[in-house]
């Protein structure tokens, strides 16, 4: 198999992804951006690829998709779901976002093949699955291909895509990510649509340890955890451009109503804050595993909204922590939605914590 994945510059953190067979050079691509064509076209020419099939995964809002141009230069065929038969009923809500200009161009794209669930299509020796996966929006499919699923805005690495916006409904996505995804084997290598923190894929498994959206017990805990989550539709990245952001983390920080602290910064504060609530957020064998910082609470991701009254009052100081600071950020985030003044997520998790040279560290144990 030849495999390209291609990450776009244009700040939407968009990945494309190019398959083909190893002998015929036939392929697909899958979510192609506009703004890579340059990209594609040398990627294509450098592996020996012809582009039978575009693959867009549900009609895009945060950018065009190359499909058109694709199609008119290569005779490429357009895949997405049936469900975009009904893509126009989206646009007039889409102006209300500011994103129907976007919607409206993929929107002109002729389809050539709609999908449904457990659709197959056979490329040479490639096998393609297709799965309708809604909640990002309503026509959004992901497909399998042997042990790699292009999960386009449903999922992405260590968090989930947006379900605010024009199609999209939370309570679909819960039933996707807990009745679909979570099924499938760990071994798995998930790939998205996006991504904002130079990951290249991420296996299921890893998702289902880390991933804070996919530890909800109901859908109510899911709907609450996501509630308010979301960054504004725009934000402005290098270069002042605003730019749409598909997933539920933030591009931009600056604005986030918690601070971000690092090692020396934490032992600092537990040196002279005597009612300091440090609130640990990995599962258990994390912490008997891993080491933990002194005299943390222990209340994993997965029940942080219902266990939620044993935290102290709201105007107390909450340090938040995990492995890494991907899922202490995000429920730190929660908890700043919720009304606690005081957040601070520990950015680096217990791993920054154990690997720091600083005496001011070095002066707690780590248990």
């Amino acid at each position: 198999m030849i495999f390209k994945q291609i990450r776009s510059k244009d700040g939407t953190g968009t990945l494309s992804y190019i398959i083909a067979d190893e002998i015929t050079g036939n392929g697909v691509i899958i979510d192609p951006n506009i703004e890579d064509l340059q990209s594609i076209y040398y990627s294509m020419e450098e592996l020996g690829v012809d582009i039978k099939y575009v693959i867009d995964t549900h009609t895009h809002a945060d950018h065009v998709s190359a499909a058109g141009e694709l199609k008119n230069r290569y005779g490429s065929e357009l895949i997405m779901h049936e469900n975009t038969k009904n893509k126009w009923k989206v646009i007039d809500e889409g102006d209300k976002f500011g994103i129907g200009d976007i919607l409206r161009a993929n929107a002109e794209f002729k389809v050539d093949l709609y999908v449904n669930n457990d659709h197959q299509l056979n490329l040479d020796s490639l096998k393609f699955k297709f799965i309708f996966t809604p909640g990002h929006t309503d026509n959004h499919i992901s497909v399998l291909i042997e042990d790699m699923l292009f999960t386009g805005d449903l999922l992405l690495v260590g968090q989930a895509g947006r379900s605010d916006l024009p199609g999209g409904n939370t309570a679909e996505q819960y039933d996707t990510l807990y009745e679909k995804i979570i099924k499938l084997p760990g071994n798995i290598k998930i790939y998205p649509g996006h991504d904002y923190d130079d990951n290249e894929f991420s296996y299921l498994e890893e998702e289902l340890k880390n991933n804070p959206f996919l530890q909800q017990h109901s859908r109510e805990d899911y709907l609450e955890f996501v509630k308010d989550f979301f960054p504004p539709i725009t934000e402005t990245t290098e270069g002042g451009k605003a730019t749409l952001q598909c997933g539920t983390k933030r591009i931009i920080a600056d604005n986030e109503p918690f601070k971000n602290i690092n090692a020396t910064q934490l032992a600092g504060m537990m040196r002279t804050e005597n009612s300091l609530f440090l609130l640990d957020v990995r599962e258990p064998f994390e912490l008997m595993a891993f080491g933990k910082i002194p005299n943390v609470v222990n209340i994993p991701v997965k029940q942080v909204v219902r266990r939620i009254s044993e935290l102290p009052g709201t105007e107390e100081k909450i340090v938040v922590i995990c492995q890494t600071g991907n899922r202490s950020y995000e429920v730190s985030h929660f908890l700043a939605k919720k009304g606690y003044k005081k957040v601070y997520n520990l950015d680096g998790g217990t791993s920054g914590w154990i690997y720091s040279n600083d005496p001011e560290v070095l002066n707690f144990q780590t248990v």
